[in-house]
């Protein structure tokens, strides 16, 4: 790729990530915009969506700045797919567990397959790492929330 070429990316990149953010956030608000929003002692159905998309929008619109205000290049590495593909299956298998097998075995699925995607993570450490999360999700879930969520499934 030439220089010229790489700049045009570059700042095609800069110009894009942060209105991408900003646009999500105003879908976001748009969807939302109908429900009550209550107050910080009283949330309403819309309290949550409307505090996230305008602090989806506040950052989208402080990304466009500091990348426009940046005048240096990036260098564009090769996307970690890896990581990408097993996050987003952490995700996938937690959603799919949650309901049929409950909170314990889909968190520790769901956080052993995230920690996957770390190449140096071994066997002992994926087991020890997902058991801790797993210990403390169930502490904060259930015992100190008491969120109505099933522990070991139905």
């Amino acid at each position: 790729m030439q220089n010229s070429e790489r700049t045009d990316f570059s700042l095609w990149r800069r110009i894009v990530g942060g209105p991408a953010l900003a646009a999500f956030g105003a879908a976001m608000l748009a969807i939302s915009w109908s429900y009550p929003s209550g107050s910080v002692v009283q949330m309403g159905p819309g309290y949550m969506p409307h505090l996230v998309s305008g602090t989806l929008i506040f950052f989208g619109l402080a990304i466009l700045v500091s990348d426009l205000r940046t005048t240096e290049s990036f260098d564009t590495e090769q996307p970690q797919w890896r990581a990408l593909i097993l996050i987003s299956a952490a995700v996938i298998i937690f959603v799919a567990l949650i309901e049929p097998a409950g909170l314990v075995p889909a968190m520790f699925c769901a956080v052993a397959i995230s920690k996957l995607a770390n190449k140096q993570s071994g066997p002992l450490s994926i087991v020890i790492y997902s058991a801790a999360v797993t210990l403390a999700g169930w502490l904060l879930f259930i015992v100190a929330l008491g969120l109505p969520l099933s522990v070991f499934g139905r």
